[in-house]
């Protein structure tokens, strides 16, 4: 599930975009995926006993509900286990193999003693060699941006069993050679000045010298190799992922019957291509991409503006985590607040220049002071008061020099700024124009002076937030939209004013202050469902207990029936690990077990408590690592 920091650095720019571009008069097509394939997947689908389709399939379909619920515009969310995607991506690596940009050689791989498998990108975690931070995975370090390959940790360990017994063992591998394309690809880069981050964070890699770089994985989830005596082997996910963009605008334009219109799309200079993503995924975007593109040989139009994040991080710079309950997913923050207030803040405050962190405060800020009481509260204000002081209608007078000059201003800044990549100085422009209308309203005083024009001045300036705000919250445009009874909208439309326009119905509050001490108690209490207190611990009698029988029970394919000894006296208890162990293993064996569980009957038989055991697929029963009295309590 994406977090804020995912959200804002991804899914949700990109939605912004698109609809500042069709706002612009643009025809714009904006699509993404998730990313089915690799380690990631694979790994949780096995901790959670899942296939690695099943959970690929749930992730997705939750997303998918995500941006429904933001209401990001998104022309097809894909998947990257679509049938178009995966025929594209072996047909674009076979032109790429034409052209000679694909090698292959043997080497020798990051391999786990412990649990015979080769280990690629998330399955093995050690030291990045560059930065020294601890937690690098075998593909990028996410400390320093350094692309990585496994072997080239320091201290690895599996992520799978968790063993340190990693040795290299003899495979074969096919790579996209970046070196050969390097000279092009400078030539790209060069070419589109990219800025910031984006600009360093390439710039960088170009210096350090491009090497060719792995396509292919030994692990059984992906996208089939289709290079002569790859069988077995997959495109690795960071190859096959990025070009789900071209795939998916193919599998668009299929379904509405248009088959060659993507091309419109991805050929010729009649395009502007816009990526939003997080400094993370950079290089991947300005160099790997393109250099994919570029190998094709088919003439592909490359990327021409990255938008790329800084990390959002949670409160005190910690990471986001579902597992260890820090941070706000898209999900629960939809259970907190309707999503206006966390598009807003997320956009307000997007993090462009430095990595920030989210802060209660800020949120306060940003919802509270500039969206309600600045921004909502105006328009409400000055609608109101054409409805209750003239007749419901604005006033039949030219707007004012001073707003037509301001609306001017807000229109050049938040287009250039917009066509430059940012967003937040946008918003926050578009926040400060408002700033200037509540003020002069408030100096106008046309329910002292009558002053006809200035109400028709300040209805300029509502239609005018109202488009400009369209992109960032378009649930709270279409608030005023069908107050203002307006339809077809440009961007250019902030320069028209409303002189003699009816309001469609009686104004009402727009948006409600949001009580941020009470919204960080329904956090906390949300972050604590499920936990259990000391107290209640505490009451848990956990105990040593010795196996002293076990036996099968007829008709029953998982249970067996334990005879316990606790010292102080015997019990009976009815376990799940037929299949695991036989009756004759267990006898003797020393095991966990909560001794004060109520009794339940289960297939008839009287069963006085649990046994304790862990699961990885395979079931593993608890003991004490030696020799204690049954009965001994366990602290």
């Amino acid at each position: 599930m994406l977090h804020l920091g995912n959200l804002v650095g991804c899914l949700l720019s990109g939605g912004v975009f698109t609809r500042f571009w069709r706002l612009m008069g643009y025809e714009t097509l904006h699509v993404s995926g998730t990313d089915a394939h690799g380690t990631k997947i694979e790994y949780e689908a096995q901790r959670l006993g899942l296939s690695p389709g099943e959970l690929a399939a749930r992730v997705h379909h939750e997303i998918s509900q995500v941006l429904r619920r933001f209401e990001i515009a998104i022309d097809n969310y894909t998947t990257t286990e679509s049938p178009v995607h995966k025929e594209f991506v072996q047909r674009i690596y076979q032109e790429m193999d034409r052209n000679g940009y694909i090698i292959s050689r043997e080497e020798e791989r990051a391999f786990c003693n412990g649990c015979r498998r080769f280990l690629a990108d998330r399955f093995i975690v050690g030291t990045c060699p560059r930065c020294g931070y601890p937690q690098a995975q075998g593909n990028q370090c996410d400390a320093c941006g350094t692309l990585l390959e496994p072997e080239e940790l320091l201290d690895p360990y599996c992520t799978f069993c968790g063993s340190t017994e990693i040795v290299r063992r003899k495979t074969r591998h096919w790579y996209l050679d970046l070196e050969r394309l390097a000279p092009r690809l400078l030539e790209y880069v060069k070419a589109r000045d990219f800025q910031g981050n984006v600009k360093l964070f390439t710039e960088r890699m170009i210096q350090e010298g491009l090497r060719p770089r792995a396509v292919t994985r030994d692990i059984e989830w992906g996208i089939p190799a289709p290079f002569e005596g790859a069988e077995g082997k997959v495109i690795y996910v960071w190859a096959e992922a990025a070009l789900g963009y071209v795939s998916a605008t193919i599998e668009h334009f299929r379904r509405r019957g248009e088959e060659e219109r993507w091309k419109d799309f991805w050929f010729g200079e009649e395009v502007w291509q816009i990526y939003t993503q997080g400094k993370d995924n950079v290089p991947f975007h300005t160099l790997i991409f393109p250099g994919q593109l570029i190998a094709s040989g088919q003439g592909y139009h490359l990327p021409d503006q990255i938008s790329a994040t800084e990390y959002l991080n949670w409160i005190g710079g910690e990471q986001f985590s579902k597992t260890r309950r820090v941070g706000i997913y898209a999900d629960e923050a939809l259970e907190l607040l309707p999503p206006v207030y966390w598009r807003f803040y997320l956009l307000y405050n997007r993090p462009e220049k430095t990595d920030t962190n989210f802060s209660w405060e800020e949120f306060d800020k940003a919802v509270n002071a500039v969206l309600v009481d600045n921004i909502a509260n105006f328009i409400h204000r000055v609608l109101s008061f054409v409805w209750s002081r003239h007749d419901a209608r604005v006033p039949a007078a030219q707007t004012d020099p001073e707003v037509v000059s301001a609306i001017e201003d807000t229109y050049g800044f938040v287009v250039r700024t917009v066509e430059g990549g940012a967003l937040a100085p946008a918003l926050r422009r578009i926040a400060q124009l408002a700033r200037v209308g509540n003020e002069y309203f408030q100096r106008k005083a046309p329910w002292k002076t009558h002053d006809a024009r200035a109400v028709a001045s300040a209805a300029h300036l509502v239609k005018a937030l109202a488009i400009f705000l369209e992109p960032f919250i378009p649930m709270f445009s279409r608030q005023v939209y069908e107050l203002l009874g307006l339809q077809e909208r440009r961007l250019s439309d902030v320069r028209e004013g409303l002189p003699g326009r009816p309001l469609a119905r009686k104004p009402t509050p727009l948006l409600e202050r949001v009580d941020v001490g009470e919204l960080k108690r329904r956090y906390q209490a949300m972050k604590e469902e499920g936990l259990v207190s000391i107290e209640e611990f505490q009451k848990l009698d956990l105990r040593v207990a010795r196996i002293l029988q076990a036996q099968e029970i007829p008709g029953a394919d998982r249970l067996l029936k334990l005879l316990l000894d606790l010292g102080d006296r015997k019990v009976q208890v009815v376990a799940g690990i037929k299949g695991h162990y036989s009756p004759e293993e267990l006898s003797g064996r020393l095991i966990a077990m909560v001794a004060n569980l109520k009794p339940a009957t289960i297939r008839g038989i009287r069963s006085e408590g649990m046994v304790l055991a862990a699961t990885d697929g395979t079931l593993a029963l608890l003991s004490p690592d030696r020799e204690v009295e049954p009965g001994t309590r366990i602290r």
